[in-house]
């Protein structure tokens, strides 16, 4: 099992490309960057004894190889060939489950379980919902690991994870804050559960320190009951200018009238936006 370092092989196609093409604006070798990767892609190499590189990986069908193959490139530091990330999803379901176990080992590096992520993501299906939902109730902002994971995990459940609101609000009381905060911020794409509204009111009320986030998952999440628990906050004397904005849009979003805007001299980010 070879290891090639496809980036290294592509940069240097591309840089005799341009040699064979002077003159060109860098505007127009962007321009061209999609026909040069095609070009490369699918002419013979003599680094690969005449084997296309974006046929290469086509030979390799089990999933044991291709783990092995995702292990190595990571391993050595070298950049994940594309064709060899098209063949993991092209291979699809039978990779699932070790792409599974290589996300949930803390073991491995954090760059090998989120590109193990990205292909399940890739791959889709509900048989990665488990494992997403998992990852978003782990997610800590006082533990070291990688946040990369859990903010891929969120974005998938946040686009696709309708079906996952139930569990995930079963999980919110047992999970820590950080992650309660990413429930909820997933969950309001998703109205209709009381949960969220009731989770929502008693994070505004008691999280300062989060009160803008609140406050705008409010205003997504559509509950127009929000608006008069939104309001006694524009009058707090110990607002921040931007939690006030945040209030009010929130208000404005609901369809309320949040009155004339305040000001707040002193305010680092009121005199920001005011010199502007």
């Amino acid at each position: 099992m070879k290891i090639y370092d496809f980036d290294e092989k592509f940069y240097d196609y591309a840089r005799t490309w341009m040699a064979m093409h002077p003159g060109m604006t860098e505007k127009q070798v962007e321009d061209s960057y999609n026909e040069i990767m095609l070009n490369w892609l699918n002419a013979p190499a003599k680094w690969l004894d005449g084997e296309k590189p974006g046929e290469y990986f086509m030979r390799y069908s089990e999933p044991k190889d291709l783990i092995k193959l995702l292990e190595e490139y990571d391993k050595r530091d070298i950049g994940l060939p594309e064709p060899l990330y098209s063949r993991v999803v092209s291979v699809g379901q039978s990779c699932v489950p070790f792409l599974e176990r290589m996300v949930r080992n803390a073991d491995n590096p954090d760059s090998l379980r989120a590109t193990a992520l990205a292909i399940l993501r890739d791959i889709g299906g509900d048989a990665i919902k488990p494992l997403m939902i998992d990852l978003v109730c782990m997610s800590d902002l006082d533990k070291d690991d990688d946040d990369n994971l859990y903010e891929m995990a969120a974005d998938e459940l946040a686009e696709n994870g309708g079906s996952a609101v139930n569990e995930l609000l079963e999980r919110y009381d047992k999970v820590s804050d950080f992650a309660q905060m990413r429930i909820l911020e997933i969950c309001v794409n998703f109205p209709g559960d009381e949960r969220i509204y009731r989770h929502l009111i008693e994070k505004l009320r008691n999280r300062p320190d989060a009160r803008a986030f609140y406050a705008s998952y409010l205003g997504k999440l559509g509950d127009a009951r929000a608006i008069e628990e939104l309001r006694p906050f524009l009058n707090m004397t110990d607002i921040s200018y931007m939690d006030y904005i945040e209030v009010r849009n929130a208000i404005e979003e609901l369809g309320g009238d949040a009155g004339e805007e305040r000001t707040f001299y002193g305010d680092p980010d009121y005199e920001a936006m005011r010199g502007m």
